[in-house]
């Protein structure tokens, strides 16, 4: 009898243990692009980031295929809502993201205007991706100070922005054109 309980305790142990190391495989397993767009639309943007609550029209930025600048209260201050992706040409979720963001750009509402904003990249890989995407969005250049002052550590970042400049709302990673719709029209509802 003691022999049987054993076994029975020991099998018990092992079943145990198998369906925790199954579990475990199936946590670390990466999502497939489907399930990640499927998972999109559905998630929110952070009003707890640092960043949130500051003010971006005191910026400066240089547009991205001239020399000279512009102050970001003159995007801001025409439109009720600007979004401003930070983005760079090594960024692997920003190049999957850009395509996204092109058609969010030419289905947008009025009174939203989305612009790039070029993070710690070079010219020439920038300019590439720029034209292979088909940006139909102005896309500006901004230096590591602004990446400081804004906690903007990871990239892609997804400001959220009011008429007066105020960053309403923060998304870190990878954005679809459904995720963007949905974070625009949260901002809207809280006004």
């Amino acid at each position: 009898m003691k022999k049987w309980l054993k076994i029975i305790i020991v099998l018990i142990l092992v079943s145990i243990i198998g369906v925790s190391v199954y579990k475990v495989i199936g946590i670390n397993q990466v999502q497939t692009q489907d399930q990640f767009k499927a998972q999109q639309g559905k998630q929110t943007a952070q009003n707890s980031h640092p960043a949130t609550g500051l003010n971006v029209n005191d910026e400066t930025v240089k547009v991205f295929s001239k020399q000279n600048t512009v102050n970001l209260k003159e995007v801001t201050s025409k439109n009720e809502i600007t979004v401003i992706n930070l983005f760079a040409s090594w960024c692997d979720p920003c190049k999957r993201e850009m395509p996204e963001l092109v058609k969010y750009a030419k289905n947008k509402e009025n009174g939203v205007e989305l612009i790039g904003l070029n993070v710690k990249d070079k010219h020439k890989p920038a300019e590439q991706l720029i034209k292979n995407s088909k940006v139909n969005y102005d896309v500006y250049v901004a230096e590591d100070d602004f990446l400081k002052k804004f906690k903007a550590y990871n990239i892609p970042t997804t400001l959220f922005v009011d008429k007066n400049g105020k960053i309403k709302k923060v998304y870190l990673g990878e954005l679809t054109e459904k995720t963007l719709t949905n974070i625009v029209t949260q901002v809207k509802e809280e006004k």
